[in-house]
């Protein structure tokens, strides 16, 4: 190629380089709406709601204590086994007192044979009153004959003391027959007392319900200062709280309450505020509060953690929004409501809520058209697309 053809081709490529550089920007695409859900602002009634946790516990724990130190020679339960009130746990040695009551039985048997006659005077004591009567009769006697000077002083004075020893012999017989019965008594108590103890090496279930622990073997010797099992009735739990000064004035018992228990996922359990304590405790500041929930499948373990959500203040015809819809703009809570197809972002005040709706003090009026869904992704101005809601 000759110099003037590689000048001409430089001067042509300079020429579309400027020409191209003098061509207009293409256009800029327009930002595609927002697709978003919405919902009109409406007239209504909200109850607010406080959550608070707690573990859970039994309706009924009891531990089961052995009276007699003595060795375990059968245990008839396992841990987890279902029990009724009154069901052999477990038996005890009863060798022993087996014999004491045998003894008891045959100091009873003697205590009786010695017994005096029930509802009549024994043969010994009416023997012993006549003569006290015939020996006071003598004495009457040989006093008037003394008084004439026919006997002598002598002979009174034996008279006396004859009368006063029958006298002594028939309350010796009646304090013997008393005697008697207290023997017999004391015998029939302490045959009483055996029966008691052979009785106590058979240990029963106090309570309805399931045996959560048995810390005893076969071979073992009881231990009246340790448990050797506990019972609990789980047909109902109980969840112990405690509630702000805020919100005691709000509750009463009896209201329902829903409960959640982590471990058990979403499954919500319906509950009664069975308690409320007129005063705080002076240790956590709180009111104690007791919540029972019907637990008849024994889902809910005592020891499990729970969440209670207690109703508390309500206020009615008020306007209300789903919280969802609520955007935090620094401090300042705002929502965002859709005019014409565009987005307007607007500072709200609120007032009570609970978990799906909150109360609007300032801000919104009733029938405007709430972003309920996808109001993330908007800013103030924005084009919208609404593709649900927006029917009152």
């Amino acid at each position: 190629m000759s110099k003037r053809a590689m000048v001409l081709l430089g001067c042509v490529l300079v020429v579309l380089i400027l020409l191209s550089g003098c061509q207009a920007p293409p256009e800029q695409k327009e930002a595609k709406p927002v697709a978003v859900e919405v919902k009109p602002v409406q007239i209504g009634d909200v109850t607010a709601t406080t959550v608070l946790s707690g573990p859970v516990r039994a309706q009924a724990e009891v531990l089961v204590i052995s009276k007699l130190p003595l060795q375990v020679r059968e245990i008839n339960v396992e841990v987890g086994q279902a029990v009724e009130a009154g069901q052999v746990l477990l038996k005890l040695d009863q060798r022993d007192l087996v014999e004491q009551v045998r003894q008891a039985e045959a100091a009873v048997a003697v205590a009786e044979a010695g017994l005096p006659p029930l509802d009549m005077e024994s043969a010994a004591a009416a023997s012993a009153r006549l003569a006290s009567e015939q020996a006071a009769a003598d004495l009457a006697r040989l006093e008037h004959l003394q008084a004439q000077g026919v006997i002598s002083d002598q002979a009174l004075e034996q008279a006396k003391v004859g009368a006063a020893g029958a006298v002594a012999q028939y309350q010796a017989i009646l304090d013997q027959e008393k005697m008697a019965r207290a023997n017999y008594d004391q015998a029939k108590a302490a045959l009483a007392l055996a029966q008691s103890q052979l009785d106590n090496t058979i240990v029963t279930a106090p309570i309805t319900g399931i045996v959560a622990s048995l810390p005893i073997e076969v071979g073992q010797m009881a231990n009246p200062n340790a448990p050797v099992a506990t019972i609990v009735n789980m047909d109902q739990v109980k969840i112990s709280l405690n509630a702000t000064e805020k919100d005691i004035n709000f509750l009463e018992r009896g209201q329902q309450v829903k409960v959640k228990v982590a471990s058990l996922g979403d499954k919500e359990f319906s509950g009664e505020l069975s308690a409320i304590a007129p005063a705080a405790d002076a240790r956590t500041q709180g009111f104690p509060v007791e919540v029972t929930v019907s637990n008849e499948d024994h889902l809910i373990k005592p020891g499990m953690f729970s969440e209670v959500e207690l109703p508390t203040e309500t206020a009615t015809a008020v306007l209300l929004i789903d919280r969802e819809a609520v955007v935090a703009a620094g401090s300042r809570q705002t929502v965002f409501v859709v005019k014409d197809d565009i987005a307007h972002q607007k500072d709200v005040a609120l007032g009570l809520s609970n978990e799906q709706v909150v109360q609007v003090l300032s801000g919104l009026n009733e029938g405007e058209l709430l972003v309920v869904k996808g109001q993330q992704y908007l800013r103030d101005g924005m084009a919208v697309l609404v593709v649900a809601g927006g029917e009152s």
